[in-house]
């Protein structure tokens, strides 16, 4: 696809000069993969910004002081700040690259769960503009969540030097409509951690409260 033809909204993905997804390592997708997730997040976002009226969503490159509109599902939900202190440790020592993780409880953030613990994933893209969880610790990761009985609360990375808000790469590869989408940017110190739910190409804030 052209720049001309891409997605209004649509980013251009970077990379860096040795990342996986330049060196085409089987594990990684290839750079032209990761832009169409781009592409495919944005025209998501895109159409649903029409079907509420143009004012519903926020994110990619949108004003972030502008009101994301109810309805917030769910409006807000609780960090532990210690759980909040260990993630963000976890993700600076990813740096220069993105960090990634997961936020586990026994019930979801729209249930009124709390976070019980954080589990810090390996960046199998090693690369300071995209995530992926290694597949193998992925699997393993989720079938012991599965196996207790929790849920996972929220899918966890950072942005390097961009803010906390989900990149049109990040909605598109959204899975996990009943997951937060828990972002830490140390585009600023201290580093600011906000959350988002991300269905259908609609993205919205949920306020995080620290207990």
């Amino acid at each position: 696809m052209s720049d001309f033809d891409r997605p209004a909204g649509a980013e251009r993905v970077r990379s860096s000069a040795d990342e996986p997804a330049l060196a085409g390592e089987r594990m990684v997708p290839a750079v032209e993969a990761w832009q169409e997730a781009a592409d495919r997040g944005a025209a998501g976002q895109a159409r649903a910004d029409a079907a509420a009226g143009g004012g519903a969503t926020v994110g990619l490159g949108r004003d972030p002081g502008r009101d994301p509109g109810p309805p917030w599902t769910p409006a807000s939900a609780a960090l532990p700040g210690a759980i909040r202190a260990e993630l963000i440790d976890w993700l600076r020592g990813a740096l220069p690259n993105e960090g990634c993780g997961l936020l586990v409880s026994d019930r979801g953030a729209e249930d009124g769960g709390v976070p019980t613990r954080f589990v810090g994933m390996r960046n199998a893209a090693a690369s300071p503009y995209r995530y992926l969880m290694d597949p193998a610790e992925q699997l393993r990761v989720f079938l012991e969540i599965d196996d207790a009985d929790d849920v996972v609360w929220a899918i966890v990375h950072s942005h390097v030097a961009s803010p906390p808000r989900p990149s049109a790469t990040d909605v598109g590869l959204a899975a996990y409509p009943d997951a937060l989408y828990l972002l830490c940017s140390f585009a600023v110190e201290p580093p600011d951690v906000r959350a988002w739910t991300i269905v259908d190409g609609a993205v919205n804030e949920v306020v995080l409260e620290r207990v």
